[in-house]
């Protein structure tokens, strides 16, 4: 870990403050940078005149236009703070303003150098202390201190300009913190106690200038780091493990966000380190209460092992072999696999020594025990508080408020075991009695009677995966076979009656099914035909009557208007045969038998033009047939909407495309006609759209028309396809008369 005070200790170099405005400020100003120049200057001492300069130089603009404009509009000084309470309360924008700062304390902590802390009746803070001029910072001096105020790195500081030693002072009476008390950094410079174990030393040659001795402390609810000056060298190894009372400035580590990321003690000297209880010799877990005839077993011991288990403040180790149980002062949570030391008090448990009081220290993480099996035929007190594995049956389960308890058997021995309130038990009730299981777990032990024998024990489960089970106990016996084979026949025959019944249901709605479809075809074909007849034979008919009534009128006084109106009678006539073969073809559509949609399109409209129009035919994709009932209706589709480009729409250019898709067909049909507005498309007596609309809606498509008057006509439906569906011959059948 680097701790130089630029990099990780965080309390910037101190900058000059500006002076007053006027003579006294170029003078300072010029005194700097004479002094920046100079040849013999070391570089951190350059660059520290350096940003000091630049501070300078940019201020003297802004402090010469100010006193040019003292007569009109003065400028309000900054207070100057005198307390270090007050500078603490800044944001680290108001801090980086510069206040003029004006302060009395002690001197807490004369290192890093040049920086230094200070205490005073209120609050303590870190100093930067000045590179130039030099001022010197001795240990408890009360000094008198000048500067302005700087943001810091984590907290406001001050930075030095000046300094006035005023007597010998009195280092501040500290308070004893708890660790978690100082772990938030909000003690940051301040003069604390701290109590701790030792957790490793080593001297540090590189994070200050000074050489210092580095410590990593442990303390109830997290480590620290202490830094102390040292004049020379020597081992400090076998403070490793005491547990010391420390006193210092408490100090704060971070990033480059102003973030803390650890405590760091200041301590000015050794002499404020003392040791209380020098480390604990190691025992052995076997060598616990065994007599021994000097020192008693009073005093308190340090045993190292691995975690086997915790529950609550009752944590049970595995050392050498054997399990211990220890009862800690605190929870500390810890896992199963870390290895700890655990410093307590040993005590008679039921059966086996346990240590009370504890104090653990986590150590590291390693694998979890390994279970030792359970032996009957041996003393069982040697496995009290040891993870160990047996296999057994199990005989009984019931759910108790404090978790799931079981009974097993192993042998001619019954014993308990027990599955903690907050475990899944799900996994554990689906396994059926009387299997064989293989368990893991605590064993806890119970003696009774004067000489404490042994007198049963059980196995504390830790999780569900404790439990594996071996076997199952088979299910196939005489009972359940023949419950099972009368259960079969039955659902056999209430199957062969179902079948039965469902037949001749089925049989009775297939006959229903096909008499609605006959019914239904012919009620849509005597509709359509009904459209057909009055759209085309009575619209022309009246139209011949009409004509013809004109030629009797006009027959002897206009011959011409009668040849005219006769004229007109026999087209009208020739059209409504082409509309009577029209319908006809709807009954009995040859073309669509004989071939494919686009043959019979090319065939059915192509007599429809008169000489002097012309269609052409555009076939994209690939084409397949389609069920009968949607090529008849595309087909009809095709032949009105060029049926009506001729005869109404007088187009001379006619445009017939159809577009094969993957899941789609797309018939279009565009003209050069007269077009018409969509607003008067729905004309009383008229059948044409509606009957192409509305054989698009029985394909569950829409016919979409674009026309405007002068401009044409284009009439485009798409219709969605399946690509599974096959033309079902049936519907072809039914929508064609039969002669």
């Amino acid at each position: 870990m680097d701790l130089s005070p630029a990099a990780s200790l965080g309390y910037p170099s101190a900058n000059l403050r500006l002076a007053d405005a006027g003579t006294g400020l170029i003078k300072k100003l010029q005194s700097t940078l004479n002094g920046i120049v100079r040849p013999l200057m070391s570089w951190g001492v350059f660059k520290r005149s350096l940003s000091i300069s630049a501070a300078l130089i940019s201020a003297a603009p802004a402090i010469a236009g100010a006193s040019g404009a003292q007569a009109s509009s003065p400028v309000k000084p900054l207070p100057t703070f005198t307390h270090a309470n007050q500078i603490r309360r800044l944001s680290p924008e108001e801090a980086s303003r510069g206040y003029p700062v004006l302060i009395r304390g002690v001197i807490t902590m004369d290192a890093p150098a040049p920086d230094f802390f200070v205490q005073d009746a209120t609050a303590g803070i870190y100093v930067e202390g000045s590179d130039f001029p030099k001022f010197t910072h001795v240990l408890g001096q009360f000094v008198e201190i000048e500067g302005i105020t700087g943001p810091g790195k984590f907290a406001p500081v001050i930075r030095e300009t000046k300094l006035h030693v005023v007597g010998k002072g009195v280092l501040p009476k500290a308070r004893l913190f708890v660790f978690s008390e100082l772990s938030n950094g909000q003690q940051d410079s301040q003069w604390a106690q701290v109590r701790g174990i030792v957790r490793s030393v080593a001297v540090d040659r590189n994070s200050w200038r000074e050489g210092t001795l580095a410590m990593q402390v442990a303390a109830e609810g997290g480590e620290f780091n202490v830094r102390v000056p040292i004049t020379h060298e020597q081992d400090f190894s076998s403070w490793i493990d005491s547990e010391v009372l420390i006193e210092g400035v408490c100090g704060s580590l971070y990033n480059a966000n102003r973030q803390l990321t650890g405590i760091l003690f200041y301590v000015p000297r050794l002499s404020f380190i003392r040791i209380e209880t020098a480390a604990t010799k190691e025992v052995p877990l076997s060598e616990l209460l065994r007599f021994t005839p000097v020192n008693g077993t009073r005093h308190r011991v340090r045993i190292r092992g691995i975690v086997g288990y915790q529950q609550g403040n009752a944590l049970f180790l595995q050392s050498q072999g054997k399990g211990l149980r220890v009862l800690m002062q605190s929870d500390s949570a810890l896992g199963i696999g870390d290895l700890v030391d655990a410093l307590g008090f040993p005590a008679m448990g039921d059966s086996a020594p346990i240590l009370e009081d504890a104090v653990i220290h986590r150590l590291g993480h390693e694998k979890s025990p390994q279970a030792l099996t359970l032996r009957l035929d041996v003393p069982w007190e040697q496995f009290d508080g040891a993870l160990v594995t047996t296999d057994a049956k199990l005989l009984n389960r019931q759910a108790q408020p404090d978790g799931l308890r079981f009974t097993f058997q192993d042998g001619n021995l019954f014993f308990d075991s027990a599955l903690p309130e907050n475990a899944s038990t799900e996994r554990l009730n689906s396994v059926p009695l009387n299997s064989n299981v293989r368990i893991t777990g605590i064993c806890l032990v119970r003696s009774g009677g004067l000489w404490r024998t042994p007198q049963s024990f059980s196995i504390l489960l830790r999780t569900p995966e404790d439990v594996m089970v071996l076997s199952t106990p088979s299910w196939w016996n005489l009972a359940h076979t023949l419950w099972m084979l009368g259960v079969t026949v039955g659902i056999l025959f209430m199957v062969l009656a179902w079948v039965v019944v469902l037949g001749r249901r089925l049989q009775d709605q297939m006959t229903v099914i096909r008499q609605k479809r006959r019914s239904g075809a012919v009620l849509e074909e005597r509709n359509r035909i009904a459209r057909e007849l009055h759209d085309t034979l009575e619209q022309e008919l009246a139209g011949i009557t009409m004509q013809l009534d004109l030629a009797v009128d006009c027959f002897q006084q206009a011959p011409n208007v009668a040849r005219h109106a006769l004229e007109s009678a026999r087209d009208m006539c020739r059209h409504s045969m082409i509309e009577a073969r029209r319908s006809v073809w709807d009954l009995r559509c040859q073309l669509l038998e004989d071939g494919d949609l686009v043959s019979a399109l090319k065939q059915i409209v192509e007599p429809l033009l008169p000489v002097d129009s012309k269609i052409e035919f555009r076939i994209q994709g690939n084409p397949v047939r389609l069920p009968a009932p949607m090529e008849m209706n595309l087909l009809r589709i095709g032949q009105e909407a060029v049926a009506n480009a001729v005869k109404h729409g007088g187009a001379h250019e006619v445009v017939l495309e159809l577009v094969y898709r993957a899941s789609s067909v797309c018939l279009a049909v565009s003209d050069d006609g007269k077009g018409f507005a969509l607003s008067k498309t729905a004309r009383i007596g008229h059948f044409g759209l509606l009957d192409m609309n509305e054989r698009a809606q029985s394909m569950g498509s829409q016919l979409k028309i674009e026309s405007k008057a002068g401009c044409g006509t284009r009439i485009t439906v798409e219709v969605s396809v399946n690509a599974n569906e096959t033309p079902d011959d049936e519907l072809k059948a039914n929508s064609n008369s039969r002669s």
